[in-house]
């Protein structure tokens, strides 16, 4: 309801006029995507320095068609859960929102990085067993609560509130809940659904398992295989006691929907091939010896204590049921004790089968906020879900300038199911949204010159909100720009160095950049633009490649992508030095001034090793890490351009220095402001500003107080700065971001 209502105003606020012909302007991005778990929805987060992690991610990215937007590279380990909510989750929720794709992000999944746990001791209390690590998909998981949780008064049964036992309902990342619903209390919380794809150390999974799994995931989305749900009863009372007295009513409700499910009292389906799931309480089941089979999208756990405790040998482990078949399976970083709350529900495969993903099933069927469990497999699985298919039967195939209509189509194959509308994201940021019937009428001068990635996102109604997906490229020219790309050679090992050639015309440029996900390989200043790189920056796999200037006159233009194909064999070795590194500059736009990833892109033909060092900090902001992927935090106040500089080295010869330009961006847009409150009260300075539309936690105000500069967060549309002890007297309180919006006003305390 919430979502609907925020659509709905959406829908009015850019102009629908519900007639014959209906048409949305869509040239900037409306504020909601509707949940239902696709691959728009998920940020992958890739290692840029672990070749394991580069190849899963290459694949995992290729196989689920994830937008090259939606992916961060960085390390996602952590020396401490501190650290991590220092430099993880602020380059996370930073960066997406910096590329206004937050709003829609409901899933962070990790690739493979040689770490399963965040160590996290004396901040959850326990009365059982102490909690000294963080699994490292929950770490991602409490992004928005981490900074309570930092606080340490959790304990060990806080309360998920997106569990439920009710309802299947969809995830949405951008809506608070309490209880198992959307709600605006002040105690309901944001999740992420956090998965680590795989863990290729000891006891884990290897490269040629995860992808096997990967390739399992996929082909299972909507094909609604016919097998049975297994609820194992146990002799272990510690272990299946938790969980069994809720089988009788989990499979009474598969069986209500169509499915089939059955209790067997037993450690595993012994002589059963039909295994949609199995759910099952054993310290050491023989997973791999088993004569049972599991189909392409179950999900299998054992509930025990180190299912997912990869550094003890003890107890089987959660990878074997990958090796299986799984899709996926839950379990515990270390000793949990056997809280119910801290394991999947039975109500797991109820939710799975009405059609949620594999990891919207599994946190709604998580009684406890998960800070030991360990999701891991493919949280996009979702062999149950009714996938709507869409058609835009306007798609033009010609090249298209100025004001262009899409007319979306979608039908569903759920009984009694229906549509209930459609998202327009142009390069992986929402442009718009459409209910049935309506047209989406698209401002292509906001896009640069080219082809253009266009995905239109169909909707059902209900609650579980299963979607899907239309495909195309929008070949666009304002400005009559064209830029090219070619590679050679376009196949290699991890040792192979190639070459890129960019080429193009219509005025003078800037800036042209070669661009891998996001992230800049090289840069140049004029056409041709000649750049050799690594295979071994791109990772094994299939990559895209793709170029992007950025003219004088304000225009811009993107290239096609060009694939190429890295085996994982050969890596690379250091030779001879023969010539020195070079570094390339470019610039890093950062619209909403908030924490974001910056690259440092060089290239030695000599040393793939190669180490970095920033020669002149920028005035307005920090830069946090090392290595080639860095977090760059700008100030509160932080304002227009900005530039820092590095080199690097490569067999101890040092590069050119190159620059990267930043170009800060406002807070808040200062039309959104609908309510500006200041008074002071037992000593106590409050700002309050009321947003009419703007629900953004990527966003924060600039405040001063006699001076002093502070900021707040915007949290439910509401931004609150509170200043205690302040003297007797009058205070300045000042506005600063977003700037000339309210002059500024004189509080007085105690008179």
């Amino acid at each position: 309801m919430i979502r609907e209502k925020l659509a709905a105003c959406c829908r009015s606020r850019c102009g629908i006029i519900h007639a014959t012909t209906v048409a949305v302007v869509v040239g900037v991005a409306a504020p909601v995507v509707w949940a239902g778990g696709g691959a728009e929805n998920a940020i992958v987060i890739i290692d840029p320095t672990n070749p394991a992690s580069l190849y899963v991610g290459n694949y995992y990215v290729q196989a689920r068609n994830i937008p090259p937007q939606n992916i961060l590279y960085l390390s996602p380990q952590a020396a401490s859960f501190a650290a991590f909510a220092g430099f993880q989750k602020e380059a996370l929720l930073g960066t997406a929102g910096n590329r206004a794709i937050l709003e829609h992000i409901d899933f962070v999944v990790i690739a493979p990085h040689g770490a399963f746990y965040v160590p996290a001791r004396d901040l959850v209390s326990d009365g059982c067993s102490s909690v000294t690590r963080f699994s490292a998909s929950s770490a991602f998981t409490m992004s928005f609560i981490a900074e309570d949780v930092l606080r340490g008064a959790s304990s060990s049964t806080r309360r998920n509130h997106y569990f439920s036992v009710t309802a299947p309902q969809a995830f949405d990342s951008s809506i608070r809940f309490r209880n198992g619903t959307g709600s605006r209390a002040d105690d309901a919380e944001r999740y992420f659904i956090g998965a680590l794809l795989g863990y290729d150390g000891e006891r884990g999974n290897t490269i040629e398992e995860t992808i096997a799994m990967i390739d399992r995931a996929v082909a299972a989305d909507g094909t609604h295989p016919d097998g049975t749900f297994y609820y194992m009863k146990t002799t272990d009372p510690l272990r299946s006691g938790p969980r069994e007295n809720n089988f009788s009513r989990a499979i009474e409700m598969i069986l209500e929907l169509g499915g089939q499910a059955e209790q067997i009292d037993d450690v595993l389906p012994l002589g059963r091939h039909d295994g949609l799931g199995v759910m099952t309480g054993w310290a050491s089941p023989d997973i791999d010896g088993g004569d049972f089979t599991l189909l392409p999208g179950a999900m299998g756990d054992h509930l025990t204590s180190y299912a997912a405790t990869f550094d003890t040998s003890g107890q089987t482990k959660l990878s074997r049921w990958i090796v299986k078949g799984a899709a996926g399976s839950y379990g515990t970083v270390e000793e949990p004790c056997n809280y119910p709350g801290k394991f999947p529900h039975p109500f797991f495969h109820v939710w799975y089968y009405a059609g949620l993903t594999l990891g919207e099933a599994g946190l709604r069927s998580l009684g406890y906020v998960p800070f030991q469990v360990l999701s891991y497999g493919d949280p996009l699985t979702q062999p149950f879900a009714y996938l709507p298919m869409v058609t835009v039967p306007d798609f033009p195939e010609e090249t298209v300038s100025g004001t262009i209509a899409l007319t979306p189509e979608a039908t569903t194959d759920r009984p009694n199911g229906a549509i209930a509308g459609f998202d327009l994201l142009v390069g992986g940021v929402l442009h718009g949204q459409a209910g049935p019937g309506e047209s989406l009428l698209l401002d292509t001068t906001a896009l640069p010159d080219g082809p253009n990635d266009v995905r239109v996102i169909a909707y059902e109604t209900g609650t579980v909100r299963n979607q899907g997906r239309f495909l195309g490229t929008l070949n666009v020219s304002n400005s009559g720009k064209i830029i090219g790309l070619s590679l050679s050679p376009r196949t290699g090992d991890r040792s192979s160095i190639l070459l890129a050639t960019i080429d193009g015309g219509g005025g003078p440029v800037r800036e042209v950049r070669l661009m891998h996900n996001e992230r800049v390989l090289a840069s140049g200043t004029g056409f041709p633009m000649l750049a050799a790189f690594r295979a071994e920056a791109l990772g094994a796999g299939v990559s895209r490649v793709y170029a992007v200037a950025d003219y004088l006159d304000g225009s811009s233009a993107l290239s096609s992508a060009r694939e190429v194909t890295i085996d994982y064999a050969n890596p690379p070795s250091t030779q001879p030095d023969t010539a020195p590194p070079v570094a390339y500059g470019y610039t890093r736009r950062v619209p909403r001034n908030r924490p974001i990833l910056v690259e440092l892109p060089a290239f030695d033909p000599d040393d793939p090793n190669l180490t970095y060092e920033i020669i002149a900090p920028p005035a307005q902001a920090a830069i946090e890490g090392g290595g080639l992927s860095r977090l760059l935090k700008p100030n509160p106040a932080a304002r227009g351009a900005d530039a820092f500089t590095f080199r690097a080295f490569g067999n101890g010869t040092a590069s050119n220095v190159a620059t990267v330009t930043l170009e800060y961006g406002a807070y808040v847009p200062c039309e959104e402001i609908d309510k500006y409150k200041t008074r002071c009260r037992n000593n106590k300075v409050k700002v309050v500003v009321i947003f009419s539309t703007y629900d953004n936690e990527t966003a924060r105000l600039a405040v001063a107080v006699d001076g002093v500069q502070h900021t707040a967060d915007v949290v439910n549309r509401k931004a609150k700065l509170i200043l205690s002890n302040q003297p007797l007297g009058d205070h300045v309180v000042e506005l600063l971001d977003p700037p000339n919006c309210r002059e500024p006003a004189v509080v007085t305390c105690g008179g």
